[in-house]
């Protein structure tokens, strides 16, 4: 954590840092910083967490689409390969356009070229730093990634406090208050579906079932979304490179953001999406089916095949959906009354960086309670 720490405060070779003092305190500086390694994208984990989170999901997901057979060719040491590799790439992609909106000091010439270079090469090496980092949390410590995560959130919700008046947090704070109230308890209530198991013939028969969380991937809409939400943002910055003069990519650029209706309206489709879609991945309604297929398990009034699977996928689909309003509420609506001039643009994000940081808190505690489970077992085995 002090290597994260010192890595967020190391300047980008040839960074104009005074210039960013006017950038301060814009609504989309805590949402990205939640998954960045600083909020201005000036020091050498400026990438922050968002290449290796992209590459591990895309990878998941292609595994995930993998039949039982390709899955058991499928060595743990092929998909840490294409992990880096696919990195690597985001990585590449991010720093470049990273670079073309940074401010330097060389207004030009080889010298902004240069700076331009020596910064993308730092940035695509302190997302590897990063992943280094992640990993021997995760082999020593508790967390993994989410630990740095944590570290972003925490910096941000204490500077965001910090720079604006208590009387101008009433609003934003009833939100927050909101927003954790809401994510501790959904992220600890779960809709269970009954089911019978025949293998078991007890007093506990009765008492199986399939527990789907209110909350069914936690707090990945909010970090995904934030990461997703930049491919569109991307997408338009190169239409605009190939196309100059065309006004309406222009408009697009200019309003993909956070602080604008657009941009806003477009960040919560992609957290729909993301909710759905990552919903239907790691909770998936055909593995369950086929699973209990095997087994011989179903659900109680059910025959186990299509029904079961429509069934299953039904109900996932009905939580996917409460959770992502449940969540754009806590997102969208402190932004539009930043819009409105209601909310300062400092802190409009906090109940989205509150989310995130209450469901670490349960995933954390969780950890920590298995760990002490498991010593309370050491001597027996």
């Amino acid at each position: 954590m002090a290597a994260y720490l010192i890595g967020r405060e190391l300047p980008l070779y040839g960074v104009d840092l005074a210039a960013y003092d006017a950038f301060r305190d814009t609504s989309s500086d805590l949402i990205m910083q939640t998954i960045g390694g600083d909020r201005y994208k000036t020091s050498l984990l400026a990438l922050g967490i968002s290449p290796f989170m992209f590459s591990t999901l895309f990878v998941q997901m292609v595994v995930a689409f993998k039949t039982a057979d390709s899955k058991s060719y499928t060595s743990p040491r092929k998909i840490t390969r294409a992990t880096l590799i696919l990195m690597a790439i985001w990585a590449t992609v991010q720093a470049y356009f990273t670079t073309q909106s940074t401010i330097y000091i060389f207004d030009g010439g080889w010298q902004l070229f240069l700076a331009k270079f020596v910064s993308g090469i730092e940035m695509i090496t302190g997302a590897f730093v990063i992943l280094w980092l992640a990993t021997r949390n995760g082999k020593y410590g508790v967390g993994g990634q989410t630990i740095l995560i944590y570290v972003n959130i925490l910096d941000s919700v204490v500077n965001a406090a910090r720079s604006v008046p208590f009387k101008d947090l009433k609003i934003i704070g009833i939100f927050c208050i909101a927003a954790l109230v809401s994510t501790i308890s959904f992220e600890n209530t779960e809709y269970r579906i009954p089911m019978q198991r025949i293998s078991i013939h007890s007093i506990f028969s009765d008492k199986n079932y399939i527990p789907i969380k209110f909350y069914p991937i936690g707090m990945m809409p909010v970090m995904f979304s934030s990461a997703f939400f930049q491919l569109p943002v991307y997408v338009c910055t190169l239409l605009v490179m190939i196309f100059p003069d065309n006004k309406d990519f222009q408009w697009a650029v200019e309003n993909m953001d956070t602080s604008h209706p657009f941009g806003i309206g477009v960040f919560i489709v992609v957290l729909y999406v993301i909710t759905v879609w990552f919903s239907f991945i790691f909770i998936s309604p055909k593995k369950l089916t086929e699973s209990m297929q095997k087994s011989g398990d179903s659900i109680t009034g059910l025959r186990a095949g299509r029904k079961t699977r429509a069934y299953i996928s039904h109900r996932l689909f009905a939580i996917a959906v409460f959770s992502a309003f449940d969540l754009s509420l806590f997102i969208a609506v402190p932004l539009y009354l930043n819009i409105l001039g209601l909310v300062p643009a400092s802190v409009v994000s906090l109940p989205s960086v509150i989310i995130a940081m209450a469901s670490i808190n349960c995933n954390l505690y969780r950890e920590f309670k298995a760990v002490k489970e498991y010593d309370a077992y050491v001597p027996f085995i």
